[in-house]
């Protein structure tokens, strides 16, 4: 049969050698993009690790105080810390985030301080990152005041230590 003409079909015939290697190039492929995709995600793992979500912004109708957050202002002025005779009480702090890079945690300390919280950066420790913690809190009363109060703000997985 001629090449040239209409209608005829052409076959090919792969051998074992031409298959494994089409198969070893896919292998290779599919090992690339699954090396990268893994890479990738480490990163973004670390970065979501560090970061709480992050605060949504507030429209006009959600920065009006509502009347659980005057009762707090009220409490803080009106009331001193209840004193224990057997133990003083350790300040209370709610961490809202962990940061590698410590311009992020100074960020976020500006932000929460013009949100009216008490922010404090703590430098790293036995690990790598810069804590972002609102308090000190004299007491649990304030401090679940205060968590609510990010909550509303958009802050979720906030830490309470001691």
């Amino acid at each position: 049969m001629a090449k040239g003409k209409k209608g005829s079909h052409y076959e090919m015939v792969l051998e074992d050698r031409h298959l494994l290697g089409v198969f070893f190039a896919v292998v290779l492929l599919c090992a690339l993009f699954f090396a990268l995709g893994f890479r990738l995600g480490e990163n973004q793992a670390h970065s979501q690790a560090a970061v709480s979500s992050p605060p949504q912004p507030a429209s006009a109708e959600q920065q009006a105080p509502t009347p659980e957050d005057l009762s707090f202002y009220d409490r803080v002025e009106s009331k001193e810390p209840p004193q224990s005779a057997s133990e003083p009480s350790q300040p209370i702090y709610l961490q809202v985030a962990a940061f590698l890079q410590e311009e992020e945690a100074g960020r976020l300390a500006d932000e929460l301080r013009q949100m009216g919280f008490p922010p404090v950066v703590q430098p790293p420790q036995e690990d790598r990152y810069y804590r972002v913690q609102v308090g000190p809190f004299e007491n649990t009363e304030l401090a679940e005041a205060a968590l609510r109060r990010l909550q509303a703000q958009g802050f979720r997985e906030i830490i309470v230590k001691r």
